[in-house]
């Protein structure tokens, strides 16, 4: 579980990715964390940045996240971290016509998203009431219970 909060400056969270393949194909450490409210299905994309580095034997990611990116709704969302990954066009999969192309080859990158984990997460927003308690010395209350 992901705990995000609306206020002060930056959030630091921690994910153990789901796949097992994440670092096969040189990651970008682009990353965005997509998060959609149990309530409405309201989806937030918030851009997640990289503080750590992460290798094959200890895959933990450490992102950090912008407070003020973060939903203003409190309460339980479902989120998906996608990774940007860096890749070139092949042969079979361009649709650029030979004429029109005046960049080299090696030039072409362009960047995949992929899946690295799917998780929930609790978020504090800015929509908690404050409630006031106003206490004095002469406050003299009663109840009454019955087991029934």
């Amino acid at each position: 579980m992901i705990n995000l909060r609306k206020s002060g400056t930056v959030n630091t969270i921690s994910i153990y990715p789901e796949i097992s393949s994440l670092y096969s194909n040189s990651p970008s450490g682009g990353y965005d964390l997509y998060v959609t409210q149990d309530y409405n299905d309201q989806e937030t994309l918030l851009s997640a940045s990289l503080i750590n580095t992460p290798t094959e034997f200890d895959p933990r990611l450490v992102l950090q996240i912008q407070s003020q990116d973060v939903p203003s709704s409190s309460g339980l969302y479902k989120t998906q971290l996608q990774e940007f990954v860096l890749r070139s066009d092949t042969w079979g999969n361009t649709n650029t016509k030979w004429v029109d192309a005046d960049n080299r080859w090696s030039d072409r990158a362009k960047f995949d998203r992929r899946n690295i984990d799917v998780d929930r997460a609790y978020v504090s927003g800015s929509d908690i009431p404050v409630f006031t308690s106003y206490t004095s010395p002469d406050e003299t209350g009663r109840y009454t219970t019955y087991n029934g």
